[in-house]
């Protein structure tokens, strides 16, 4: 390559021209000791910076070190101010300037007269670069009986015909070979070469400088040109046929795919991480732009450190969220926007490099329709992100939780499964979305496994955190990269579900799927009994989908029913019918109308069973105080599950004597309990995490955990410390006073 340094500016691109008087000194190269250095240069604030002690009346000017002037420079005039030139190749002499796009490669006329020159191709040259009478060292690539195949580099190949063969050597393939061009035809990809019978030469090499193209601008237009481009490796994938890398550069994403042989990996030094700069021709595959390496370089230092710098700031632009406000009016939102700004951005970012997504929610009304949400906003753009008609399937991944924490069990298999993708695919470790869950001290175990990793976290819930570092710091935070929480802003204030931030945040993700999901807020609400004000103003959305608080309450029921079926399966294809996501209603009222009846059915059956079994006293304090042993008395493994059940017991309670009775159900098994209340608990400041905090420094010897939400949640123990769990947690109960 014949580009160098201006050997007149020395690749500065300016040169001096003379002298003018210092600005800063004024020409006397001295400034009084107390001279404001930072007024007049940068990066200077105080003496110490330039070695000067501050007890002298007088120092030497820092811009011009004592000589009263600076020097004046204008544009070299050798290279224009480019800092480059072109040269021969053979003897140095300069051409003029060069910058970025020109030609590289250079020889001058005497040394043309003088010598015989070969070109030596390199991988960006293509048949266009190939010059009709020019001579070129190839490599013979197949003996046919008409005449020699010669390919000057990966992808230029030409004919010898057999009279054009000087004949005195036994053709191999792999031998290196000097050509003549006779003809060459671009369009067609074909070149007519002669050998040629030199032994006295002078290589000269051929590197095409090829500009950067954006992924983001490859077009249809482009197939069959060749192209540079430089980016990020987000997955290697070995096929049956070639090996096909995924690279970003933050304007988009693209596949490059090199063949070696059939399901062996090409470049098998480039892996996922890498910063490459990949040389190849545009192509389609699947309908969808690729790029068919030429050749492909893993970049390092400097260089590589810029592409990286310019990926990051690309990928943090247009991760970015549009600030589309909110669907209704709160102060508590309001207050999260910063949070949930952060957790849209953290979302895209990942949909924009390609990262897979794991999202988690809680296996009921509120999870589902809060991981429904949000995957209704991902899902869209990742497929018009990715090149991969299939990016949907493997980039993104739902799953419901039933723990109401991310339990042991949950996190492995997300650990174990991931890792199974990364070593067998080449997938980028995933980000993790935990919904309607993950907000507790009892999820820190599980993140601490997804930290050694160096996993990136996304919490959005309502559960009040528990243990709190400072105000508005949970100790969960310290673990995990945002946590939406209404608690953060306002302590003690579920009732804005899981289901309602999930929304929003959906709407700053995609805000093309506002109409699709503004309605799923009120549906969340309803199956967490939300009596929030903003509750009542998402009802008007679902009002505008003619849904009514009625059918409202019969999705909640159909969802937590069909859940308790589907285990630990997502329920995708039934469950954005039963939400309205499709937007089809007729199969939505047809699918939930034949659902309900026997839901209604279940539960009416096995409230009219178990009602015998309930317990219902009135403690002296006046609290109505129902127990029921659900081991004993309730169906195993049926819907309802002991949870629901409980909550169908209190709601008997809760007609029978009203809403605003204090009411407290307790639904016990072997190792765990049940707890629902009334509204009319709130005169006796009821909160279940308090008592459970105190169970757990009274008995500590029984292996009390647990909680949720104030007024509804469960406390697991050890089997054997049962009896005294439970007549503790009764005995909290009768001190409760109405008004303390």
């Amino acid at each position: 390559m014949a580009v160098r340094d201006c050997p007149e500016c020395h690749g500065t691109g300016k040169v001096k021209v003379g002298e003018k008087e210092c600005p800063v000194c004024g020409g006397w190269g001295y400034v009084p000791a107390d001279f404001n250095l930072s007024e007049h240069l940068k990066g200077y604030r105080n003496l110490q910076n330039i070695g000067v002690d501050e007890e002298v009346d007088e120092i030497p000017c820092p811009e011009c070190h004592g000589k009263g002037v600076v020097p004046v420079y204008d544009t070299c005039p050798t290279c224009g101010g480019t800092g480059k030139v072109l040269v021969c190749d053979i003897c140095g002499r300069v051409k003029g300037p060069w910058e970025p796009g020109m030609e590289t490669t250079w020889v001058c006329p005497e040394c043309e007269r003088k010598f015989k020159v070969v070109y030596v191709l390199d991988n960006a040259c293509d048949y266009e670069d190939v010059e009709i009478g020019s001579y070129y060292k190839g490599i013979i690539d197949r003996v046919e009986r008409f005449g020699v195949f010669v390919r000057l580099n990966k992808h230029v190949l030409g004919l010898i015909k057999k009279k054009d063969l000087l004949g005195k050597r036994q053709y191999v393939p792999g031998q290196e070979i000097i050509v003549q061009v006779l003809d060459v035809r671009p369009d067609k990809r074909e070149i007519d070469f002669l050998e040629a019978p030199l032994t006295k030469y002078r290589e000269v090499q051929v590197k095409k400088e090829l500009p950067v193209t954006p992924i983001g601008e490859l077009r249809e237009e482009l197939a069959g040109k060749t192209v540079k481009i430089r980016g990020k490796v987000t997955q290697v994938q070995v096929t049956g046929g070639p090996t096909v890398f995924t690279l970003t550069d933050g304007t988009g994403i693209t596949w490059a795919a090199a063949f070696e042989a059939p399901g062996v990996r090409a470049y098998p030094n480039i892996n996922v991480g890498d910063i490459v700069e990949v040389i190849g021709k545009v192509s389609f595959h699947a309908g969808k732009i690729q790029v068919e390496i030429i050749d492909m370089y893993r970049l390092w230092g400097p260089e590589a450190a810029e592409v990286k710098k310019k990926i990051e700031e690309e990928l943090d632009r247009k991760a970015k969220p549009e600030d589309v406000g909110f669907l209704v009016k709160s102060e508590v939102l309001e207050a999260l926007k910063p949070k949930i700004m952060q957790a849209a951005f953290m979302i895209r970012r990942a949909i924009f490099e390609g990262r897979p997504i794991i999202l988690r929610h809680h296996a009921d009304t509120d999870g589902y329709t809060a991981g429904v949400a949000l995957e209704t906003a991902i899902v869209p753009l990742i497929e018009k992100v990715a090149p991969d008609p299939d990016a949907r399937w493997h980039l993104f991944k739902r799953r419901p939780s039933r723990a109401p924490f991310y339990e042991l069990e949950d996190v492995l298999k997300d650990i174990i499964f991931m890792m199974e993708d990364h070593m067998r695919f080449g997938d980028e470790l995933p980000l993790i979305v935990i919904v309607d869950n993950g907000g507790t001290s009892e999820d820190i175990p599980a993140y601490k496994r997804l930290k050694a990793y160096g996993v990136k976290i996304v919490v959005i819930d309502h559960h009040d955190p528990r243990d709190w570092v400072s105000e508005g710091k949970a100790a969960v935070d310290e673990y995990v990269d945002v946590h939406v929480n209404p608690h953060h802003v306002k302590r003690g204030y579920y009732e804005l579900t899981a289901g309602m931030l999930a929304t929003e945040v959906a709407r700053f993700i995609n805000p093309e799927v506002e109409d699709r999901i503004k309605h799923l807020p009120a549906i969340a609400g309803t199956g967490d009994r939300s009596k929030a004000p903003e509750f009542y103003q998402y009802l008007e959305y679902a009002k505008e989908k003619g849904l009514t608080e009625e059918d409202l309450k019969k999705i909640a029921e159909v969802i937590d029913h069909e859940a308790f079926y589907w285990k630990f399966m997502d329920g995708r294809g039934i469950i954005e019918e039963i939400l309205l996501v499709t937007g089809n209603l007729q199969r939505h009222r047809m699918l939930v109308e034949s659902i309900y009846p026997e839901v209604k059915a279940k539960q009416e059956k096995v409230l009219k069973a178990v009602l015998p079994h309930v317990k219902s006293v009135v403690l002296p304090n006046g609290i109505r105080f129902n127990t029921i042993d659900v081991e004993m008395y309730a169906p195993k493994f049926e819907y309802p599950s002991p949870g629901k059940l409980s909550g169908i017991i209190h709601d008997h309670f809760k007609e029978k004597y009203g809403e605003d009775s204090p009411i407290i159900t307790l639904a016990y098994g072997p190792d765990f309990a049940v707890v629902r209340a009334s509204d009319g608990m709130a005169k006796y400041n009821f909160d279940l995490n308090k008592i459970v905090k105190t169970l757990e420094e009274k008995l500590p010897d029984a292996g009390v955990e647990g909680g949720g939400h104030s007024y509804a949640g469960s406390i697991k123990f050890f089997e054997g410390k049962r009896k005294e769990v439970l007549e503790a947690f009764a005995k909290e109960i009768l001190k409760l006073k109405a008004g303390a």
